[in-house]
């Protein structure tokens, strides 16, 4: 009989609770912060709680300012209704959504509209978000094969998916595989590069220290601007 205690699901230090997910694929100990202000704990298996604990207390400094910086922003933005004259970002620049028959795609932009198919009806909305997912493939790909050599760096696997709320990229510098959020595309095109610049050089440098830092400022001199840009207004272009 195993009398080994079951790993903790959650664990409190101070006035924070902390969410703990196991993998044994991990080495290190994560902290992420969401927009929601969730907390979570990502931690090789077998890790003590003990040890947890002392990661979380070195970093509670840097949780809190990030806790600080969501309250800030405020609750994040309604989803984007699918209905005629509702406004729609892409690279940046808003277009207006207009119903239409038979336009050449079930969704296009035309001008300053976004046409949509009027016959997709309750689908409409799908449509949408799946010629979004098309356009940042296409973009990330193109935008990842031109940094990439400047980086220095070789993903081994780019990915397009939902990273969740104000997550625009994840790099796993293991796996050599890098993931961008596909409503990144909905950002200004100096943003979005930004951020796969951001991701690639995470290939070789985990953290954000000085050496990251360099890293990015040598392919991108401006890029703290551009980080500033997005966290401060990054909302104004999500679905």
């Amino acid at each position: 009989m195993s009398l080994r205690r079951p790993p903790i699901e959650s664990l409190t230090v101070d006035d924070l609770c902390f969410s703990v997910r196991w993998s044994a694929r991990r080495r290190t100990v994560g902290i992420t912060v969401k927009r929601d202000g969730e907390l979570v704990l990502a931690a090789p298996s077998r890790t003590s709680a003990r040890r947890l604990e002392a990661v979380v207390r070195e970093k509670l400094p840097w949780v809190r300012r990030k806790l600080a910086e969501f309250e800030a922003l405020g609750p994040p933005p309604e989803p984007r209704q699918a209905v005629a004259g509702e406004l729609f970002p892409y690279l940046g620049r808003e277009y207006r959504l207009e119903l239409a028959d038979r336009p050449p795609q079930p969704v296009v932009i035309s001008g300053d509209r976004l046409l949509v198919d009027r016959a997709l009806d309750g689908d409409a909305r799908a449509a949408v978000v799946a010629w979004y997912q098309a356009k940042a493939r296409a973009y990330i790909d193109d935008a990842v094969a031109r940094f990439a050599p400047l980086v220095g760096a070789a993903p081994a696997t780019v990915v397009v998916r939902d990273l969740g709320k104000r997550r625009w990229g994840v790099c796993d510098h293991r796996t050599l595989k890098v993931s961008f959020h596909w409503q990144l595309i909905a950002q200004p095109p100096e943003l979005v590069d930004y951020v796969v610049v951001h991701e690639l050089a995470h290939l070789h440098e985990p953290n954000h220290g000085a050496a990251f830092w360099r890293r990015v400022e040598d392919v991108m001199p401006d890029c703290k601007e551009r980080r500033r840009r997005l966290r401060a207004h990054g909302d104004a272009f999500v679905l």
